[in-house]
This record gives structure tokens, sequence and C-alpha cells, in this order.
């Protein structure tokens, strides 16, 4: 930026930590980039959310820039350097860059180079392009530089041998825009939750609750969000668990927890999400009980923040550990409900119920005025008709973002035609205006639209978007372009899945329902248990049903009811047996989930031509067809944990196949040969396989293959032979027991997979029994994930060194007794785990090379003693020492500015290093807790440090 007027654009989307002002700056030259690339940039970081410092003059005024400039630079998270061709011809710019590195330092701010249309050595070495412009430099100052031409030199070295990003003149700015933002957002907020824009009045709001949960004391605080469906009680708790989420050691949003615990064994996949979000790995647990003490276990161990979005009965809080006695110190939960009485159960006072208050009729004009306007207030022509749509809409966001959405576009008579038929709902009958406006919504929708809507309500909520474009497709609908239309008229949202705000997939239901009150048989859509029940126990289904939903344990039902369903595209049969007359199910079925099929072989009168999801999962299948079956339209097979499977089917008549789901078959011993015809297979899951021996060399043919599990195959002998893999594999598992107790070869990961699986992302060899690892996985450049956890290991090969892309190593529970010195070479390298490796000494040097390096855990692994210049891991946040008894620590720790985690349990620490007294003495506040005389805790900026050291620590 070279100029001396500058502003801040401001977002209040994303928080901004005390310390910072900005969340980005921008350093670039405005002659080269202004209007292009880096206007496009600055867009785009506002666009999302950032906060921005960015210039809008092209002036140099004066010789050195403002101090403003200066406050911002520091006042900023992050800096970005478009190094341009003439970005070192301004010395304006140059004094930026030694001011921002001179920060990276001092403040550890994080500084990104992005290098345009320029060579990064050229940058480093102030070469080709940069020659001209230093031998200009050097001649105009002269004498008087002071050193300044050598700091820019110095400043330019530095941030040219950071990782940054690269565009040359024929590359995409686009795509690069949209690395940077990704890149930014990881760093400013790495699990932001989703928050659409413009949402009025919700910031105080957010204040508002935010001051009930009391984060300055270290409590358990359990608070309530308490009101009407539509009032927005989701959309305040993800934007405080945004704001908060960062002082926490671990955090978990759960969503729909009414919709989820209702369905079959609802409850304990709640538990299996909350123990993957805090864990961040699943936990098998072999029961509900079990897992209700897991999660007591976990949350006694941790700081969490845990909100939980729709409870409405105590089973979900019981099931879920939700108690103050559970948890650690300084956790907070929140919970969205509905019910009153929950509250009572929780025990919960006045302070600890949040009732949020309706917007005001300002607040509400101005959220009208965004989805019916696309600005923030109505035109002179449309205020009068716009208030009268605010006062019907009660302060309801919901039902202002609806009716807004419903009216864009529409004329003045359309307007005065809805508005009179609105009248007649009473003022005081809220929730009636509510129903009111959403069926109005869906009244105004074509047809076509009309039936996509109600197949989102009853059938794809919660369902991947591609999965669920990929089967409406099959029936000829334009689902893409439908969901888009959908989502515009605010009565969908997706990201990945579909979601749909639950009043509004009631109001679908019941329009359903409403098809046909008294004769079930002649809805278009069945999903309630006991209307599903009378259709098929009396036959009364007709063609007028097109999707039909039915989980049920230990029902039989004749096959015979289907006969007259016709029309049939969308069958759930979870459980259910079916009497014999497979003939009589609809030849058009598209999607057919039958999990628990009750038989060992589909029969051959069973049509499926049609078909584009098929899952039997859980059946008992022990083989899934004879002979081979022409589906030409089948994208998705899922035969997941069929136990009595002995092998997979043939193939050959599977051209169209994406996904296939194999795990947990625990009697296949086979994969047919003919899988090298599916040459469209992206997925390929066959974890816990623990009969199957073997696999068709022709699976690394499979041109398409992204995904290959084979983790907990341990009986897989090997991979040899194998003439290269998928050529787009990106993440392949060896996890567990995958390997008898004999070493990597017999797999053959020393031979073919290993010398050519360039693009292999994460390889998890957790348990393995091995003994060593070849030269050979320096080959696998791709690496971000290595597990070797629980394995044998007393040394890791000098090659590891050249896994220049991995981010996180796991070596814990080995016999390793050192490091090689190339583990500095792990430049990306963001967590090592070295717990429980009782025979280590000491650290190589060399580790200190890890500025990237964030989580260290040496737990038990016997040190004496820690490199000297461990302060240059710049970015370490988490220091796990414990039980190392002999350890001393250097001064040097006190430097590490961005720990916020200290382990030093069981150290035997007769004193802490002098430089706490100094250095950090205005820094961190010391508290000596007397009723705990081995605990001792240090406060960093609100977080704490935790040392639990023995009572004879000496300060």
């Amino acid at each position: 930026m070279d100029a001396s007027q500058a502003e801040g654009c401001s977002s209040s989307s994303i928080p901004i930590p005390p310390q910072w002002v900005y969340h980005v700056f921008v350093s670039f030259r405005g002659a080269d980039t202004r209007k292009n690339f880096t206007s496009h940039l600055l867009a785009a970081l506002e666009d999302n959310g950032f906060r921005t410092f960015r210039d809008d003059k092209e002036l140099e005024r004066g010789e050195f820039i403002s101090d403003g400039l200066l406050k911002a630079i520091e006042g900023s998270r992050i800096s970005l350097i478009v190094f341009s061709k003439d970005y070192a011809r301004s010395r304006w710019c140059l004094d930026e860059l030694v001011k921002i590195m001179d920060c990276r330092e001092t403040l550890k701010q994080i500084v990104v180079p992005i290098f345009y249309d320029v060579v990064p050595s050229d940058v480093r070495k102030q070469t080709g392009v940069l020659q001209d412009a230093f031998a200009n430099h050097k001649k105009c100052l002269r004498e008087e530089s002071n050193g300044k031409v050598e700091k820019w030199r110095a400043a330019l070295t530095k941030a040219a041998n950071l990782s940054g990003r690269h565009l040359l003149n024929d590359g995409d700015e686009a795509e690069l825009i949209k690395m940077i933002i990704k890149d930014v957002r990881e760093k400013v907020n790495p699990t932001h939750l989703n928050v659409p824009n413009r949402q009025v009045g919700l910031d105080c709001r957010v204040a508002e609750l935010n001051v009930l949960l009391n984060m300055e004391f270290n409590f358990v605080r359990i608070v309530a969000i308490w009101g009407m469906g539509g009032i927005g009680k989701t959309t305040m708790a993800k934007k405080l668990y945004n704001l908060i989420q960062h002082k926490f050691e671990c955090s978990c949003f759960l969503v729909n927890v009414r919709e989820t615990s209702q369905r079959p064994n609802g409850l304990d996949e709640l538990q299996k999400k909350l123990l993957l979000a805090i864990l961040k790995r699943s936990h098998e647990v072999s029961n509900f009980h079990e897992g209700i003490e897991v999660i007591k276990k976990v949350f006694s161990q941790k700081k969490v923040l845990l909100v939980l979005d729709d409870v409405d009965n105590v089973q979900q809080l019981e099931a879920l550990a939700i108690d103050r006695d559970s948890f650690a110190p300084g956790s907070r939960i929140i919970i969205t409900t509905r019910d009153k009485s929950l509250l009572k159960i929780l025990e919960l006072g006045e302070n600890e119920i949040y009732v949020p208050e309706r917007l005001d009729e300002d607040e509400s004009l101005e959220l009208f005025s965004w989805h019916a306007f696309k600005e923030d207030h109505p035109p002179e022509d449309h205020l009068d008709l716009s208030c009268q749509i605010v006062h019907y809409a009660g302060g309801l966001p919901l039902a202002l973002e609806v009716l807004g959405s419903y009216f864009l576009g529409e004329s003045i008579p359309q307007w005065e035609s809805t508005i009179a038929k609105l009248r007649k709902i009473p003022d005081d009958d809220v929730q009636g205006k509510l129903n009111i406006s959403l069926k109005m919504s869906f009244d105004s929708l074509s047809e076509q639209l009309k039936k996509l809507f109600l197949d989102m309500a009853c059938f794809f909520v919660g369902m991947g978007r591609d999965f669920t474009i990929k089967i409406l497709e099959g029936c000829n609908i334009p689902a893409k372009d439908g969901i888009r239309k959908l989502t515009d008229r605010c009565l969908i949202k997706y990201n990945d899945q579909i979601v749909m705000h639950d009043m509004i997939r009631d109001m679908g239901r019941e329009i359903v329902r409403q098809e046909s009150l008294e004769d079930p048989g002649k809805r278009s859509r069945l999903l309630y248990l006991d209307d599903v029940l009378e259709v098929l126990r009396d036959g009364t289904g007709t063609e007028a049903v097109k999707g039909l939903i039915l989980n049920a344990t230990d029902v039989q039902v004749n096959a015979k009811a289907f006969e007259k369903m016709n029309n049939l595209w969308l069958l759930h049969l979870d459980y259910v047996h079916l009497t014999a007359g497979y003939e009589h199910i609809s030849r058009r079925l598209l999607w057919l989930s039958w999990k628990g099929f009750p038989l060992d072989c589909i029969p051959r009168n069973f049509s499926m031509e049609k078909l584009v999801a098929l899952d039997l999962s859980y059946s008992w299948l022990k083989k899934v067809w004879n002979g081979n079956m022409i589906l030409g339209k089948l994208k998705f097979l899922y035969l997941s944990h069929c136990h009595y499977l002995t092998r997979t089917p043939d193939f050959f008549g599977l051209s169209s196949l994406e996904e296939l789901l194999l795990n947990d078959c625990k009697s296949l011993v086979e994969v047919d040969e003919s899988i090298r015809f599916l040459n469209k297979l992206l997925v390929l899951d066959m974890k816990n396989c623990t009969k199957l021996r073997k696999l068709p060399s022709s699976i690394w043919m499979l041109k398409s293959l992204e995904r290959l599990d084979l983790s907990g195959c341990s009986n897989l002998g090997n991979l040899a032979g194998s003439k290269g893999p998928p050529y787009k594999l990106s993440c392949l598992f060896f996890s567990s027991w995958t390997l008898p107790p004999k070493d990597v070869d017999s797999i053959g990961l020393s031979r073919t997979p290993i010398q050519v699986s360039c693009c292999l992302k994460e390889l998890n060899l957790d348990g393995c029994h091995l003994s060593y690892l070849p030269d050979e996985i320096g080959n696998l450049i791709s690496l971000e994930i290595l597990n070797l956890a629980r394995n044998r290991l007393c040394t890791l090969p000098d090659t590891i060194g050249k896994l220049s892309c991995l981010k996180v190593l796991f070596v814990g529970e080995n016999k390793l007794s050192h490091l090689p010195s190339e583990i500095g070479d792990l430049n990306s390298l963001e967590t090592l785990k070295l717990q429980c490796n009782n025979g280590f000494r000491a650290l190589p040097e060399s580790i200190c090379k890890l500025v990237r390096l964030r989580e260290l855990s040496l737990y038990d692994c016997n040190l004496s003693h820690l490199p000297s210049e461990i302060d240059r891991l710049i970015s370490l946040a988490c220091l796990e020492l414990g039980h190392n008894r002999s350890l001393t620590l250097p001064d040097s720790i006190w430097c590490l500015t961005r720990l916020n985690w200290l382990d030093l349990g069981g150290c035997n620490l007769s004193h802490l290093p002098s430089a706490i007294g100094t250095s950090f003495e205005t820094t961190y506040k010391l508290i000596r807790i007397k009723q705990l005389e081995d605990l001792v805790f240090l406060l960093h900026r609100s977080e704490y440090l935790i040392l639990f050291a023995h009572s004879s620590v000496q300060f």
C-alpha cells in the first residue's frame, strides 16, 4: 500500500480478538494491481466478513509513512504482501514491508507473501525486475540512507522465504483469491459456523446472551435460549459460538437434536457426533449407557463449549451427560429450546435463561427490506405497504425473511391483494401469522417447485446436496436449479447438506397430510408410521404415492400391498420383513433403502433397472445377486455391515457406480475381478473387512478413485503386483489392525504402492506392530497426515524429511530413542505427538525450525532437557511435557508468546526459569492455589497455562 490515506473496511460477521483492530492488512503497489487483482482480493476479503485495512488513494505524501498507517499494521492479525513487478520501486511499500516484518517478530503477526507475476527467488535475492529498482534506490539515497537499503533487502529476503501463494501471468486469479480467503479464514477462525449476512438486531441480542455466560469466572455455566420457533434462537447461538469458541480447549455445536433423536438409534448417533467433535476422532461405544460414561470422562478433562440446538426432552440431556458435575471448570453449555419445562428440569435460575425479544419496527423494516428490495430500506412508493407487512410479521425474523422473499419483484396491486388476506389473522396470533406467511410463500411456487419443496421436506432434509441432486435428476427434475430457487425464497439452505427450518419442514409435511386426511393411501408421500402401516396392512395404496418411508423392526408386510403404487420412486423399508411377491414393487424405483434386508440374496423378480441409490446395510445377504445385473443408472451401492456377505457381486453392469461401501463386512473374503469395470468409482470403503485376504490387482487401475479405505483388514496379505495406484487417489487407510504383527512389507509398502502413490494425503498405520519404515516413505510427497502410533518403531528413516506437505505426525507409544535431524525439514508440520516413547533423552536442535508447529506432545518421554532455542517455535500454542521426571526448562520457553497450554505434571521441577520474573513479569499473572499445593495457574491474555507441578516448585 503506497499511500497516506487509508480506511478500515468493517464487517461484523467474524469476531476480532481484542488485541487486534483488523483481520487483514494488504500491502500492495497501487500502480501495478490496484484496479485488477488487489481490487478483487479486497472485495473478496470484505465479502467474507474480514475487517480489512486498505488504501483507496494513490498518493505518497512525505518521506515517511504516517503514524496512522504504522498503527494499522500493528493492529492487524495478518498481513498480505502482494509482490508485483514494481513493488520494490516504491520506497513507501518497502518501508511498509520493514514494519510488517518487524511486527511479525515482535507481535507474532502472520505474514503471507503473494507473488503476483514475479519469481520468489527474484524477491529473495533482489535480482531480475528488482535489481534495477535497487540500483535506482542506491543512486538516489547515496550516503543519506542510514542503512535503509540494507533493511529493505533484509525484509524482502525474509518475506520471500515465507510460505505463500504464487501467480504467474497465465494463472487463474479467481482461484488464487479463493485459496487466499481459505488461508485467512483458517488462520483467523478455523471453525467458523455459517451465519447468514444482514442479520438485523443480532449483535445486541448476542451481547446480552454473552453477559449471561459470565465468561470471566471459572465455574461451569449452563444457559438456555428459550423462545418460539422462528425467533432466531439457532442463529444467536451460532453467532455467539463463533465469538467465544477460541477461548475453549474444544467445542461442539450439535444441530437438530430433537430431529436426530427421533431416528432409530438417534441418541446413539448424537453421542457419536459429540465425541467426534470433542476428540477429533471417532470413538466406538458398545451401548448407550457406555456412551454416557465416556462423554462424562471426556467432559471432566477438558474446558469445553457445547451448544445443543433444539432440545425438547430430558432423555436427550441424559444421553449427552448434561449435568454441571460432568464438566471441567470453565466449561459453558448453551441449550436452545421451545419447551419451558426443560428449564425447570435443569434447575436454571432467571439469570441463566435468555428469552429473545422480537425485532422492533425499525429492525423489522430493515430486515424485510433486505429480502424484498436487496437494500436496507424500502423505496418511497413501497414504504406504507412495507410497514403494513412489518406490523403483520410481529417482529419474527423467519416471517420477515420469508415474506420479504415472497414480495421480491411483485407489483403494487399484488402487494395490496396479499396484505388484504393477511389482515384476517388476529394481531395476537403470532404463530398463526407465521404459518400463513410460510404457506403463502409455498403457494407462490410453480407446480414443479412445489413438488421439489415437498420432496425436500419429507425425504431430503439432512441429506448431502450432491446425493440429493443425483437422485432427483433420475426423476427428470432439474434439482440444481430448483434448489437454488428454493434457497432464494428462504425455504431451504444448504452447505454440503440440505437444511430446512423445522417449522418450514413441518409445514411441508402438513401440506402432504392435507392431500387426503381420511385416506392416507391417496397422499403423494407417506412417512408417518401409523399412516404407512395402515396403508400397507389394508392394501389401500394408490398410484398417487411417490415416496414411502417405513422404519420399524419386527414388522411383516405383504408385498402385494405395493401392487397399485406403480409411481413409487422412493422406498425405505428399513428392518421390515416382506412376504413373497417382489414383482409387485414399482419398477420406477430410484432410491431403495432396505437396511436389515432379511434374505440371503436379492430375488431375480425384484426390478431395479432404474435405481440410482441402493442401501442394503446391516442385511443378511450372503451374496448380493446371482450372475450379473445391468443397473446402468446405479451411482450409490451401500452394503456396509453385511456380516454374512462372503463376496462382492459381479460389477460388470454397474457402469455408473460412484460410491461402493463394504465396511464391516466381516465375512467378505473376495472382491470380484469385475471391479475393474467401475471406471466412474470415486469412493471404495472396505474398512474392517477382517477376512479379506487379497484384492484384485485391477483395483489400482480405477482411474476415478479418490478414496480407498482398507483400515482394519487384518488378514489382507499384500498389495504387491499392483500396476500403480488410482490416478486421483487422495486418501488411503491401513489403520488400526490392518497388518499382521510382522512388518510393513506385509502390504508391500516398500514396493509398488508407496513408490508411486504420490497423490496420497492420509496414511494411518496406528497399532500395526511395525518395527521399521522403509526409506520409500519419503516418496509420499503429498502426504498431510501420518499416523504411526502404537507400533514398535525404534527410529524413523531420514527420508521422512522429504514429506514437505506433512501437517500432522503421530508417533506416540513406540520405542523411539531419537528423531532424525531431518525432522526439521517438515516445514508444513503443525502437530507432532511423541508421547510415551520412554527411550527418549533429547530432541534434535533442528526441531526448532518447525515455525508452523502448533501442538507438541512429549508426555512421558524421559526427557532431561529441551532445545535451548525452543522459542523459535513461534506458532506453538500447546506444549505437553508431563511426567518427564528429570526435565529442566530453558529460559527461552517463556518467549513462546502464543503458548496457551503448558502441562508440566509430574516433572519434579525444583524451580522455574528465572526469566519468568523478568521478561514475562508484566504479561503473566501468577496465582498460587493454596487448597491444591501442586497446582499453579499462569494466565496469559485470558488463556490458561496450567502446570501440574510438585509443591517443591520455587519462584
